[in-house]
């Protein structure tokens, strides 16, 4: 279970959440939309830990497979390498299959495009040993087929576990068979 009791959380003056209240229970999967600089990743940095909510309460599970925004590859080692950090060989290869990188194994990360960086950090997440997952623009940077791929996979992967997908391109919701909600709609409207 991911859920979000009447957080609040601000920088400085400005408050970006206001009393949100979210919950993605096991084998759901939930699309977060709203504006850019609207707090959809301070969310997510919420629920990773890498901020503390203001008020309220988050509940997570321990273990969580996590894609930010930015791929946070490790750049002196191959696709393979990356996904190995937290995986065996045999599932690293077979996930990067799986997501159309099977001949890119060996590339280090600045001999790949975008779009392939984006799927090795897809890959390394499935491959942690994770009760849910939280993905931050999952897709962006792929081309439609590349995009049906790694929604195929992910749901081949990820039928039980709670899934947090943040991204402004509705048509995810669809790829994903997700429930899509603003990030408006989950928080307390300011006075």
């Amino acid at each position: 279970m991911i859920q979000a009791k009447e957080i609040s959380f601000g920088y400085g003056s400005v408050l970006v959440l206001r009393r949100l209240n979210l919950l993605v229970e096991e084998g759901r999967r939930l699309l977060l939309s709203g504006p850019s600089g609207g707090g959809k990743t301070t969310l997510m940095r919420l629920f990773c830990g890498l901020l503390k909510p203001q008020s309220g309460q988050i509940i997570v599970p321990e273990r969580l497979g996590v894609v930010f925004q930015e791929d946070r590859l490790i750049p002196g080692l191959t696709a393979l390498g990356n996904v190995e950090l937290i995986s065996n060989r045999e599932q690293a290869q077979n996930l990067l299959a799986e997501l159309g990188l099977a001949e890119e194994a060996q590339s280090r990360p600045d001999a790949l495009s975008g779009g392939q960086r984006r799927r090795v950090a897809l890959a390394r997440a499935l491959a942690c040993p994770s009760q849910a997952l939280l993905l931050d623009e999952p897709f962006k940077r792929l081309d439609p087929e590349a995009r049906r791929q790694a929604a195929r996979c992910l749901l081949d992967h990820c039928e039980a576990k709670p899934l947090l997908v943040i991204s402004h391109d509705q048509e995810d919701a669809a790829l994903l068979r997700a429930q899509a909600v603003s990030l408006q709609q989950l928080q307390e409207k300011p006075p």
